[in-house]
């Protein structure tokens, strides 16, 4: 600070003018050159050699309705039931040449523990297909907002199909079922199973018109 104030006034005293002189810096119009432009590259192979590119049924749902008490199916009554295990349906579909797919329960059977037989309608309201990162599956729908499988029934039910506007592995939860008696034969005390055949096949150009 000292040094810069003797110095203004040296400036002053001798009245004169100070002049710097700073030498001109001509500017640079050359641009250098620093772009370039490289590839990417990938090859797609044929479903023929892909074993990755196919339409498969992955998992389907299991319907456990527990304990029921014989009034319940005397009486043509309901039972429910929480769905937290075996509750999803999924699709893989990652095929180039096809589009869609039908899904179809192509047969059940009634509720049997040896000669004993009970019959009932299953009902449940699935969730949208997902993709897995979350992406609703466009395109992929199931054919009614509640799907219903009469058991028994040899009568093909088609409950879902694709277009094929999205590829990918989706998913669909069902959260709960219901279970409508409406038939019963010599039921004894025991366990009961039914069995529900799901069938999944590629779609055809009347097969999409049809579900459209």
């Amino acid at each position: 600070m000292k040094l810069f104030s003797k110095l203004n006034l040296l400036i002053l005293a001798l009245g004169g003018v100070l002049v710097l002189s700073v030498p001109a810096v001509k500017a640079d119009t050359t641009a250098d050159t620093n772009n370039q432009q490289s590839t990417a590259t990938l090859n797609i192979q044929d479903e023929s050699s892909d074993i990755t590119a196919k339409l498969s049924l992955d998992a389907v749902p299991s319907f456990p309705f527990g304990t029921v008490k014989t009034n319940t199916i005397f009486s043509g009554g309901t039972t429910e039931s929480k769905l937290s295990d075996n509750n999803t349906v999924v699709v893989n579909d990652t095929r180039l040449s096809s589009v869609g797919w039908n899904l179809a329960v192509t047969n059940t059977t009634a509720f049997t523990n040896g000669n004993s037989k009970i019959n009932g309608t299953i009902n449940f309201t699935p969730s949208a297909f997902q993709f897995g990162d979350g992406v609703a599956a466009e395109g992929w729908t199931w054919s009614k907002a509640q799907t219903s499988l009469e058991l028994p029934s040899s009568v093909s039910n088609q409950v879902a199909t694709s277009t094929g506007a999205k590829k990918g592995t989706a998913t669909s939860k069902i959260g709960n079922a219901s279970l409508t008696f409406n038939g019963h034969d010599a039921i004894v005390p025991g366990s009961y199973t039914a069995n529900l055949t799901w069938n999944l096949t590629a779609a055809t150009k009347d097969s999409l018109i049809k579900s459209e």
